[in-house]
Protein backbone atom coordinates (compact mmCIF):
# COMPACT_ATOMS: atom_id res chain seq x y z
CA UNK A 1 0.00 0.00 0.00
CA UNK A 2 2.69 2.76 0.78
CA UNK A 3 4.41 1.99 -2.54
CA UNK A 4 1.01 2.46 -4.67
CA UNK A 5 0.06 5.72 -2.76
CA UNK A 6 3.93 6.67 -3.42
CA UNK A 7 3.37 6.17 -7.19
CA UNK A 8 -0.19 7.88 -7.22
CA UNK A 9 1.73 10.66 -5.01
CA UNK A 10 4.59 10.99 -7.73
CA UNK A 11 2.13 11.28 -10.49
CA UNK A 12 0.32 13.53 -9.39
CA UNK A 13 3.22 16.14 -8.46
CA UNK A 14 4.11 15.11 -11.87
CA UNK A 15 1.29 17.19 -13.40
CA UNK A 16 3.38 19.73 -15.42
CA UNK A 17 4.64 16.78 -17.34
CA UNK A 18 1.21 16.17 -18.09
CA UNK A 19 -0.27 16.75 -21.78
CA UNK A 20 -2.88 19.15 -22.03
CA UNK A 21 -5.42 17.01 -22.15
CA UNK A 22 -4.72 15.01 -19.01
CA UNK A 23 -4.21 18.69 -17.07
CA UNK A 24 -7.79 19.47 -18.66
CA UNK A 25 -9.09 16.59 -16.71
CA UNK A 26 -8.09 17.85 -13.22
CA UNK A 27 -11.21 20.66 -12.79
CA UNK A 28 -13.27 17.51 -14.14
CA UNK A 29 -12.00 15.13 -11.31
CA UNK A 30 -11.89 17.78 -9.37
CA UNK A 31 -16.09 18.87 -9.93
CA UNK A 32 -17.68 15.36 -10.15
CA UNK A 33 -17.09 14.37 -6.97
CA UNK A 34 -17.42 17.47 -5.22
CA UNK A 35 -20.89 18.06 -6.99
CA UNK A 36 -21.77 14.50 -5.41
CA UNK A 37 -20.94 15.62 -2.21
CA UNK A 38 -23.42 18.20 -2.48
CA UNK A 39 -26.13 15.81 -3.96
CA UNK A 40 -25.77 13.80 -0.64
CA UNK A 41 -26.00 17.26 1.27
CA UNK A 42 -29.47 18.14 -0.61
CA UNK A 43 -30.66 14.30 -0.24
CA UNK A 44 -30.17 14.71 3.29
CA UNK A 45 -31.41 17.78 4.06
CA UNK A 46 -34.39 16.88 2.36
CA UNK A 47 -35.23 13.55 4.59
CA UNK A 48 -34.81 16.08 7.72
CA UNK A 49 -37.81 17.43 9.27
CA UNK A 50 -37.28 20.75 10.27
CA UNK A 51 -36.05 21.34 6.65
CA UNK A 52 -38.28 24.10 6.26
CA UNK A 53 -36.82 25.84 8.59
CA UNK A 54 -33.43 25.33 7.14
CA UNK A 55 -33.54 25.75 3.35
CA UNK A 56 -36.09 26.13 1.21
CA UNK A 57 -37.41 23.46 -0.10
CA UNK A 58 -38.37 23.97 -3.74
CA UNK A 59 -35.53 25.52 -4.58
CA UNK A 60 -33.48 22.79 -3.28
CA UNK A 61 -35.45 20.23 -4.91
CA UNK A 62 -35.06 21.69 -8.29
CA UNK A 63 -30.79 22.79 -6.93
CA UNK A 64 -30.40 18.45 -6.55
CA UNK A 65 -31.79 18.50 -10.20
CA UNK A 66 -29.36 20.82 -11.52
CA UNK A 67 -26.49 19.01 -10.19
CA UNK A 68 -27.33 15.27 -11.25
CA UNK A 69 -27.02 17.31 -14.34
CA UNK A 70 -24.05 18.86 -13.87
CA UNK A 71 -22.26 15.97 -12.48
CA UNK A 72 -23.77 14.00 -15.97
CA UNK A 73 -22.39 17.06 -17.79
CA UNK A 74 -18.68 16.40 -16.13
CA UNK A 75 -18.98 12.47 -16.84
CA UNK A 76 -19.86 13.16 -20.62
CA UNK A 77 -16.25 15.70 -20.38
CA UNK A 78 -14.77 13.33 -18.99
CA UNK A 79 -15.28 10.77 -21.44
CA UNK A 80 -14.22 12.98 -23.93
CA UNK A 81 -11.11 13.87 -22.33
CA UNK A 82 -10.60 10.02 -22.34
CA UNK A 83 -11.35 9.82 -26.50
CA UNK A 84 -9.28 12.90 -26.84
CA UNK A 85 -5.71 11.68 -25.07
CA UNK A 86 -5.57 8.60 -27.22
CA UNK A 87 -6.13 10.87 -31.00
CA UNK A 88 -5.15 14.91 -29.69
CA UNK A 89 -3.42 14.71 -26.35
CA UNK A 90 -1.99 18.16 -27.24
CA UNK A 91 -5.40 20.12 -28.02
CA UNK A 92 -5.63 22.77 -26.46
CA UNK A 93 -9.36 23.14 -26.91
CA UNK A 94 -10.63 20.71 -24.39
CA UNK A 95 -8.58 22.31 -21.39
CA UNK A 96 -10.73 25.34 -22.29
CA UNK A 97 -14.00 23.58 -22.32
CA UNK A 98 -13.27 21.72 -19.12
CA UNK A 99 -12.22 25.25 -17.29
CA UNK A 100 -15.34 27.21 -18.48
CA UNK A 101 -17.18 24.41 -17.09
CA UNK A 102 -16.20 24.48 -14.15
CA UNK A 103 -15.83 28.44 -13.61
CA UNK A 104 -19.36 28.25 -14.56
CA UNK A 105 -20.35 25.95 -12.10
CA UNK A 106 -18.31 27.27 -9.32
CA UNK A 107 -20.61 30.57 -9.69
CA UNK A 108 -23.38 28.60 -10.03
CA UNK A 109 -22.91 26.90 -6.52
CA UNK A 110 -21.12 30.14 -4.90
CA UNK A 111 -24.71 32.05 -6.10
CA UNK A 112 -26.60 28.72 -4.11
CA UNK A 113 -25.15 29.72 -1.35
CA UNK A 114 -24.13 33.34 -0.96
CA UNK A 115 -21.41 35.06 -3.16
CA UNK A 116 -20.33 36.80 -0.54
CA UNK A 117 -19.49 34.36 1.78
CA UNK A 118 -15.88 33.57 2.76
CA UNK A 119 -16.26 29.88 1.85
CA UNK A 120 -17.36 31.17 -1.45
CA UNK A 121 -14.36 33.33 -1.97
CA UNK A 122 -11.91 30.96 -0.57
CA UNK A 123 -13.04 28.64 -3.63
CA UNK A 124 -13.03 31.30 -6.22
CA UNK A 125 -9.36 33.05 -5.11
CA UNK A 126 -7.86 29.49 -5.36
CA UNK A 127 -8.92 27.46 -8.22
CA UNK A 128 -7.35 30.60 -10.53
CA UNK A 129 -4.23 30.28 -8.28
CA UNK A 130 -3.73 26.77 -9.21
CA UNK A 131 -4.49 26.44 -12.18
CA UNK A 132 -1.87 29.43 -13.33
CA UNK A 133 0.13 26.65 -11.67
CA UNK A 134 -0.75 23.66 -13.94
CA UNK A 135 -2.69 24.82 -16.84
CA UNK A 136 -2.86 26.93 -20.03
CA UNK A 137 -2.76 30.76 -18.80
CA UNK A 138 -4.99 31.56 -21.38
CA UNK A 139 -7.40 29.06 -20.43
CA UNK A 140 -7.24 30.14 -16.87
CA UNK A 141 -6.99 33.47 -17.69
CA UNK A 142 -10.66 33.09 -19.64
CA UNK A 143 -11.84 31.00 -17.15
CA UNK A 144 -11.31 33.27 -14.41
CA UNK A 145 -12.88 36.12 -16.89
CA UNK A 146 -16.04 34.12 -16.92
CA UNK A 147 -16.54 33.61 -13.18
CA UNK A 148 -15.81 37.31 -12.95
CA UNK A 149 -18.38 38.48 -15.47
CA UNK A 150 -20.97 35.82 -13.37
CA UNK A 151 -19.90 36.96 -10.17
CA UNK A 152 -20.80 40.25 -10.87
CA UNK A 153 -24.10 40.17 -12.91
CA UNK A 154 -25.30 37.66 -10.46
CA UNK A 155 -24.26 39.98 -7.49
CA UNK A 156 -25.67 43.30 -8.79
CA UNK A 157 -28.59 40.82 -9.78
CA UNK A 158 -29.08 40.30 -5.96
CA UNK A 159 -28.46 44.00 -4.47
CA UNK A 160 -30.92 45.15 -6.69
CA UNK A 161 -33.29 42.72 -5.84
CA UNK A 162 -33.97 40.73 -9.24
CA UNK A 163 -32.59 37.41 -7.86
CA UNK A 164 -32.41 36.17 -4.21
CA UNK A 165 -29.36 35.78 -2.23
CA UNK A 166 -28.39 32.11 -1.46
CA UNK A 167 -31.84 30.67 -2.61
CA UNK A 168 -31.35 27.59 -1.58
CA UNK A 169 -30.69 28.71 2.24
CA UNK A 170 -33.83 29.58 4.67
CA UNK A 171 -33.08 32.90 6.69
CA UNK A 172 -31.64 31.74 9.91
CA UNK A 173 -34.14 32.61 12.37
CA UNK A 174 -32.36 31.08 15.64
CA UNK A 175 -28.68 29.65 16.37
CA UNK A 176 -29.15 26.54 15.49
CA UNK A 177 -30.02 27.29 11.88
CA UNK A 178 -27.55 29.78 11.84
CA UNK A 179 -25.29 26.73 12.63
CA UNK A 180 -26.18 24.69 10.43
CA UNK A 181 -25.68 27.47 7.73
CA UNK A 182 -22.23 27.88 8.82
CA UNK A 183 -20.95 24.16 8.36
CA UNK A 184 -22.96 23.90 5.80
CA UNK A 185 -20.37 26.37 3.86
CA UNK A 186 -17.43 24.73 5.47
CA UNK A 187 -18.22 21.63 4.17
CA UNK A 188 -19.05 23.09 0.62
CA UNK A 189 -15.61 25.16 0.30
CA UNK A 190 -13.50 22.27 2.43
CA UNK A 191 -13.32 19.74 -0.27
CA UNK A 192 -12.27 22.21 -3.20
CA UNK A 193 -9.69 23.95 -0.75
CA UNK A 194 -7.77 20.85 0.29
CA UNK A 195 -8.05 19.34 -3.11
CA UNK A 196 -6.43 22.81 -4.44
CA UNK A 197 -4.01 22.72 -1.47
CA UNK A 198 -2.65 19.19 -1.64
CA UNK A 199 -2.42 19.16 -5.44
CA UNK A 200 -0.52 22.24 -5.47
CA UNK A 201 1.79 21.16 -2.02
CA UNK A 202 2.65 18.09 -4.20
CA UNK A 203 3.26 19.86 -7.47
CA UNK A 204 5.46 22.82 -6.19
CA UNK A 205 7.74 20.20 -4.28
CA UNK A 206 8.22 17.90 -7.36
CA UNK A 207 9.20 21.21 -9.04
CA UNK A 208 11.31 22.19 -6.46
CA UNK A 209 13.33 18.86 -6.63
CA UNK A 210 13.30 18.88 -10.34
CA UNK A 211 14.49 22.20 -10.26
CA UNK A 212 17.49 21.16 -7.88
CA UNK A 213 18.29 17.93 -10.10
CA UNK A 214 18.59 20.33 -13.16
CA UNK A 215 20.66 23.08 -11.20
CA UNK A 216 22.88 20.20 -9.74
CA UNK A 217 23.33 18.61 -13.49
CA UNK A 218 24.33 21.43 -14.61
CA UNK A 219 27.48 22.09 -12.64
CA UNK A 220 28.37 18.04 -12.69
CA UNK A 221 30.04 16.43 -15.09
CA UNK A 222 27.93 13.63 -16.73
CA UNK A 223 30.92 10.75 -17.08
CA UNK A 224 33.18 11.28 -13.09
CA UNK A 225 30.42 13.09 -11.28
CA UNK A 226 32.87 15.66 -10.44
CA UNK A 227 32.05 19.88 -10.50
CA UNK A 228 32.42 20.58 -14.31
CA UNK A 229 35.04 23.16 -15.58
CA UNK A 230 32.47 25.88 -14.76
CA UNK A 231 31.40 24.82 -11.44
CA UNK A 232 35.30 24.07 -10.29
CA UNK A 233 36.49 27.32 -11.84
CA UNK A 234 33.54 29.38 -9.95
CA UNK A 235 34.79 27.65 -6.63
CA UNK A 236 38.24 29.01 -7.07
CA UNK A 237 36.96 32.43 -7.82
CA UNK A 238 35.66 32.17 -4.23
CA UNK A 239 37.94 30.61 -3.04
CA UNK A 240 40.83 33.34 -4.21
CA UNK A 241 38.73 35.80 -2.82
CA UNK A 242 38.02 34.44 0.82
CA UNK A 243 42.15 34.03 0.91
CA UNK A 244 42.62 37.88 -0.72
CA UNK A 245 40.60 39.18 2.99
CA UNK A 246 41.54 36.74 5.58
CA UNK A 247 44.16 33.90 4.60
CA UNK A 248 45.79 31.57 4.81
CA UNK A 249 47.32 30.54 1.27
CA UNK A 250 46.32 28.25 -0.78
CA UNK A 251 47.10 26.14 -3.66
CA UNK A 252 46.00 25.59 -7.25
CA UNK A 253 46.59 21.97 -9.45
CA UNK A 254 46.32 21.27 -12.58
CA UNK A 255 47.07 17.72 -13.48
CA UNK A 256 47.17 15.62 -16.73
CA UNK A 257 46.90 12.19 -17.28
CA UNK A 258 49.58 10.64 -18.81
CA UNK A 259 49.26 9.26 -22.48
CA UNK A 260 46.17 8.89 -22.26
CA UNK A 261 45.09 9.66 -26.29
CA UNK A 262 47.07 5.99 -26.43
CA UNK A 263 44.73 4.26 -24.17
CA UNK A 264 41.75 5.71 -26.71
CA UNK A 265 43.43 4.35 -29.69
CA UNK A 266 44.78 0.84 -28.34
CA UNK A 267 41.40 -0.05 -26.50
CA UNK A 268 38.94 2.22 -27.29
CA UNK A 269 36.65 5.39 -25.98
CA UNK A 270 34.45 3.01 -23.19
CA UNK A 271 38.11 2.06 -21.54
CA UNK A 272 39.23 5.60 -21.94
CA UNK A 273 36.09 6.58 -20.18
CA UNK A 274 36.62 4.08 -17.22
CA UNK A 275 39.85 5.60 -16.93
CA UNK A 276 38.50 8.85 -16.63
CA UNK A 277 35.96 7.60 -14.15
CA UNK A 278 38.83 5.64 -12.08
CA UNK A 279 41.40 8.41 -11.83
CA UNK A 280 38.64 10.55 -10.57
CA UNK A 281 37.20 8.01 -7.98
CA UNK A 282 40.95 7.68 -7.14
CA UNK A 283 41.83 11.05 -6.55
CA UNK A 284 38.88 11.98 -4.48
CA UNK A 285 39.31 9.13 -2.38
CA UNK A 286 43.00 10.83 -1.46
CA UNK A 287 42.32 14.03 -1.13
CA UNK A 288 40.72 16.02 2.14
CA UNK A 289 37.13 16.71 2.85
CA UNK A 290 38.02 20.55 2.43
CA UNK A 291 39.73 19.94 -1.07
CA UNK A 292 37.45 19.85 -4.39
CA UNK A 293 38.27 18.67 -7.61
CA UNK A 294 36.76 19.00 -10.67
CA UNK A 295 37.12 18.02 -14.48
CA UNK A 296 38.76 20.54 -16.66
CA UNK A 297 38.50 19.24 -19.61
CA UNK A 298 39.50 16.39 -21.41
CA UNK A 299 41.80 14.51 -18.98
CA UNK A 300 42.22 17.54 -16.97
CA UNK A 301 41.36 17.94 -13.92
CA UNK A 302 41.76 20.90 -11.61
CA UNK A 303 42.18 20.83 -8.24
CA UNK A 304 41.44 23.56 -5.42
CA UNK A 305 43.35 23.02 -2.19
CA UNK A 306 42.61 25.77 0.54
CA UNK A 307 44.28 26.79 3.80
CA UNK A 308 47.36 24.60 2.25
CA UNK A 309 50.70 25.22 2.17
CA UNK A 310 53.48 24.58 -0.35
CA UNK A 311 55.09 21.65 1.93
CA UNK A 312 51.43 21.02 2.28
CA UNK A 313 50.49 20.59 -1.12
CA UNK A 314 53.28 18.66 -2.05
CA UNK A 315 52.57 15.73 0.46
CA UNK A 316 49.29 15.18 -0.35
CA UNK A 317 49.51 15.04 -4.46
CA UNK A 318 52.45 12.51 -3.95
CA UNK A 319 50.61 10.42 -2.35
CA UNK A 320 47.74 10.78 -5.05
CA UNK A 321 50.50 10.56 -7.86
CA UNK A 322 51.24 6.88 -5.99
CA UNK A 323 47.76 5.60 -5.78
CA UNK A 324 47.19 6.47 -9.36
CA UNK A 325 50.20 5.04 -10.43
CA UNK A 326 49.19 1.69 -8.55
CA UNK A 327 45.40 1.85 -10.00
CA UNK A 328 44.83 -1.28 -12.36
CA UNK A 329 42.76 -0.94 -15.37
CA UNK A 330 41.32 -3.52 -16.94
CA UNK A 331 40.35 -3.92 -20.91
CA UNK A 332 37.33 -5.64 -22.43
CA UNK A 333 39.32 -7.73 -23.77
CA UNK A 334 41.23 -8.98 -20.69
CA UNK A 335 44.47 -7.31 -20.91
CA UNK A 336 45.79 -4.42 -18.39
CA UNK A 337 47.49 -1.35 -17.27
CA UNK A 338 48.33 0.91 -14.99
CA UNK A 339 47.58 4.76 -15.30
CA UNK A 340 49.67 7.72 -14.28
CA UNK A 341 49.10 12.03 -13.70
CA UNK A 342 51.70 14.66 -13.84
CA UNK A 343 50.81 17.29 -11.90
CA UNK A 344 51.49 21.31 -11.56
CA UNK A 345 51.16 23.22 -8.87
CA UNK A 346 50.77 26.91 -7.71
CA UNK A 347 50.55 28.61 -4.39
CA UNK A 348 49.72 31.98 -3.82
CA UNK A 349 51.70 32.31 -0.51
CA UNK A 350 53.53 35.13 -1.49
CA UNK A 351 50.78 37.36 -2.89
CA UNK A 352 47.54 36.82 -1.75
CA UNK A 353 46.47 39.43 -4.62
CA UNK A 354 46.85 37.20 -7.18
CA UNK A 355 43.86 36.29 -9.66
CA UNK A 356 42.74 32.79 -10.44
CA UNK A 357 43.25 33.02 -14.25
CA UNK A 358 46.83 34.05 -12.94
CA UNK A 359 46.53 30.56 -11.02
CA UNK A 360 46.01 28.38 -13.41
CA UNK A 361 48.36 29.56 -15.75
CA UNK A 362 51.22 29.13 -13.25
CA UNK A 363 49.98 26.08 -12.27
CA UNK A 364 49.61 24.99 -16.52
CA UNK A 365 53.21 25.86 -16.70
CA UNK A 366 54.08 23.67 -13.86
CA UNK A 367 52.03 20.83 -15.78
CA UNK A 368 54.43 21.65 -18.96
CA UNK A 369 57.07 21.33 -17.19
CA UNK A 370 56.25 17.89 -14.96
CA UNK A 371 55.55 16.24 -18.72
CA UNK A 372 58.65 17.50 -20.02
CA UNK A 373 60.99 15.99 -16.94
CA UNK A 374 59.06 12.65 -17.30
CA UNK A 375 55.74 12.46 -16.27
CA UNK A 376 54.42 10.54 -13.84
CA UNK A 377 55.23 13.36 -11.14
CA UNK A 378 54.41 16.35 -8.94
CA UNK A 379 56.48 19.93 -10.26
CA UNK A 380 55.88 23.31 -8.46
CA UNK A 381 55.18 26.49 -9.80
CA UNK A 382 58.60 29.18 -9.15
Amino acid sequence: MPTTLHSWRRKLAAVLEWSPVDKGQIPLFMLVPIMSQYVLWAYVVLQRPDRERLVVVPTLELHLILCLAIIAGGVLLMLLGAWLRRRTPASLFFQHLAVQYYAATLIFMGYQVGLTEIAAGLVLLGAPVFGFIVLDRRAVWLGTLTSLVLFFALSLATLHGHLPYAPILAPAADASARQFHFYSLIGFSAPHFIFILLLADQTLHFWRRREDTIRELSRTDVLTGLPNRRSILELLEKETARTRRHGPPMCVVILDLDHFKRVNDTWGHPTGDRVLQTAARVLRENLRTCDTIGRYGGEEFLMVLPDTSVEGAAALLERCRAALAATEIRTGTGEHFHISASFGVMSNHKDFDVDAAALIKAADDALYRAKENGRNRVEMAA
